[in-house]
């Protein structure tokens, strides 16, 4: 940040007083109703009951029945259960994968930052007018790296906005205000070096004494949009830069046969930040952007001859509500002012029992004795009953309330004079469809706090890091960003993932959210099942996917192994190379299995083929044993013509030539 003047930092001052000056005087009247409207609903101590009906009802009842909070609840509840849903785009140069990146990163901080967008969604219901703040700070104390927030703001009303939104887009806003007065004791320990500045010395500049009290000192965030000129350049490979960018590396570009095309001269908007008092600046605060970090979220609006208006559900009400606590109030009053009745008996009709009719009110005894007086028993005259009056203006107050919310019983869940379900649908529809531009308002606010992330990320997800994003499903995922790798077929150092490349455009969605539409999934996937148990086979997967059960992903593991495997179920990448490989292993083993069997085949041979050489060896034995036994029977007879014929079958069993 460059060094400023005293003059330059005194002529920002004098900017900051004025247009906070301005900007409270366009917003007081809208500001003062809002508190009204809070208070009514929110303030328990007589909030609903104004100081001139108090004063004019002194010790007399004045109660709250609150029918409105329960209104108010519903639009509120109903919207903050379906969130809507932001979906970035690619535009000119964009890449979608790091379109995905963008709308997973702005999901993330929407989900870090959900508190704030819920805070100011319940102010711009209940009074008109809530906002919250985009910002971005280091992660830590130890740590160079920064990341953008969504910051709540508590108190709206502490907060001021360029007028000029009244009548224009919020984007162009030309500066905000985030203003607290804090003590005295707290300024001094925060800011030891600055100047101490009496009450009288601050007055004498001709501005509002609120800035600075004798207890007091308002410290501000000034935010304001300045305007600086800048040459746009096309170059001739289409890309459009800031020429002071372009002069340093234009012989790279010149080597690389890229040359600079036509120009144009813009005002191109810058954000600045300075943390301001009445009469100095304290610091003057890092930033990045160029729109007003400021996201209003506001009700329903109008303008009236001039007049920007912005209402939330409470204002119409209000008189509804205060006829229906006066009237129950004077109800009960009544109640309570009726007389007691008391029983009409004569002194005989009591004697003996004078202790029991004296104490009948507090006690609990069961039976009241007496005695008849020439045929007569005590009686009493009927109560006196509570003005039929004062209750049909509560039911019709009631009634009003609604009627004004456009809030009926059927949004509420309780049973009113609808008895079809589809009137009762019909119903529902028409409250939520009346307070539709509450969920519009929302939309807008979620769209221009998108609008405004874009356009930091590209300064402050600026360098090699990595970064945690949200997918549709709400999980997370940690992935590299600005990442340089060298070409491998041109040799050139590249950066993937870069966030600074390429222009994007944001839409909001509006509707359930994730977790809503798979609830609402799993029971119309319960039902078809239900309906038609086969169904199970083919949607039994996707119905424990949107089911958040303990054990869940390895039921659908195995759900989708026995589907994929009886051809009923698409296997994903993943599956389908598991069953590839669960092919080629079947094929393996049928290929051993059958080079076993032949194995096993020829050792069956061979073992046959032993045997039969087994058999014939043992044959042979037998012959040559028989003709060794015939020579020697021949010799020991002497007989030579049987010698001679052993000797030749001797000689031919063992292979032997004859002689």
């Amino acid at each position: 940040m460059k060094e400023r003047s005293e003059e330059d930092k005194q002529e920002i001052i004098a900017e900051a007083l004025d247009r906070f000056e301005s900007a409270s005087d366009s917003w007081s009247y809208i500001y003062e109703e809002a508190v009204e409207d809070v208070k009514f609903v929110d303030d328990d101590e007589d909030g609903q009951w104004s100081d001139q009906m108090l004063k004019s009802r002194a010790n007399r009842p004045c109660l709250t029945f609150d029918k409105l909070s329960t209104s108010v609840d519903r639009v509120i509840g109903g919207q903050l259960s379906n969130m809507p849903s932001v979906k970035i785009r690619a535009a000119e140069e964009g890449d979608e994968d790091i379109a995905e990146v963008y709308q997973g990163l702005i999901r993330q901080i929407d989900q870090r930052g959900i508190q704030a967008i819920k805070t100011a969604f319940k102010f711009a219901v209940k009074g008109g007018f809530g906002c919250f703040l985009v910002d971005h700070d280091y992660i830590d104390d130890v740590s160079l790296d920064q990341d953008i927030l969504i910051r709540e703001v508590k108190n709206p009303f502490s907060v001021l906005i360029d007028p000029i939104i009244q009548a224009e887009r919020t984007t162009e806003a030309r500066f905000g205000f985030l203003f607290q007065d804090m003590e005295r004791k707290e300024f001094d320990r925060l800011y030891p070096d600055q100047p101490d500045v009496s009450e009288s010395e601050f007055l004498t500049s001709n501005t509002s004494e609120t800035w600075i009290t004798e207890d007091y000192v308002r410290v501000a965030d000034y935010y304001r949009i300045v305007l600086e000129e800048s040459t746009l350049v096309q170059l001739s490979d289409g890309r459009v830069l800031d020429l002071k960018e372009v002069q340093p590396v234009r012989d790279e570009l010149n080597l690389q046969g890229i040359t600079l095309g036509k120009t144009r001269k813009v005002q191109k908007r810058k954000l600045e930040r300075f943390k301001i008092t009445a009469n100095n600046i304290l610091e003057e605060v890092e930033c990045v952007g160029r729109y007003i970090p400021i996201v209003p979220v506001l009700g329903k609006t109008s303008n009236i001859n001039g007049k920007f208006i912005s209402r939330g559900l409470v204002r119409k009400a209000k008189d509804a509500q205060r006829l229906y606590n006066y009237s129950r109030s004077v109800a009960v009053e009544v109640t309570a002012l009726t007389p007691k009745q008391p029983y009409f008996v004569t002194p005989a009709m009591i004697k003996g029992h004078e202790s029991k009719w004296r104490n009948m009110m507090v006690s609990n005894d069961p039976v009241l004795t007496f005695n008849f007086d020439q045929g007569q028993k005590p009686y009493r005259e009927s109560p006196a009953q509570g003005s039929p009056g004062l209750m049909q203006d509560a039911q019709l107050a009631a009634e009003d309330i609604k009627a004004t919310t456009g809030i009926y019983d059927a949004n509420l869940g309780q049973q009113g004079q609808e008895i079809s379900g589809v009137a009762m649908g019909k119903r529902q529809f028409q409250g939520e469809m009346s307070n539709f531009e509450f969920q519009d308002q929302l939309v807008d606010a979620i769209e221009l706090s998108g609008r405004i992330c874009i356009d930091m990320i590209r300064s402050v997800y600026d360098t090699e890091r990595q970064i945690r994003i949200v997918g549709e499903d709400e999980k997370e995922e940690v992935i590299s960003i600005n990442k340089t790798l060298m070409d491998a077929q041109t040799g050139q150092y590249v950066k993937t993932m870069d966030l600074s490349a390429g222009n994007y455009d944001i839409k909001v969605a509006s509707g359930p959210s994730f977790s809503t539409r798979k609830q609402e999934t799993a029971e119309q996937l319960s039902t078809i099942i239900s309906q038609n148990p086969a169904m199970s086979e083919l949607v039994g997967d996707v119905l424990f996917k949107n089911l958040d059960l303990v054990g869940g992903d390895e039921v659908i593991k195995r759900l989708r192994s026995a589907g994929v495997k009886a051809g009923i179920i698409e296997p994903d990448e993943q599956e389908a190379a598991a069953l590839q490989q669960q092919i080629q292993q079947a094929k393996q083993i049928e290929a051993q299995a059958a080079q076993l069997e032949l194995a096993l085949k020829q050792a069956e041979v061979m073992t046959e083929q032993a045997e039969a050489r087994e058999r014939e060896s043992k044959a042979q034995m037998n012959t040559v044993k028989s003709a060794v036994e015939q020579l020697k029977l021949a010799e020991a007879q002497e007989d030579l013509e049987t010698k001679e014929i052993a000797q030749m079958r001797l000689r031919q069993s063992v292979g032997l030539p004859l002689i």
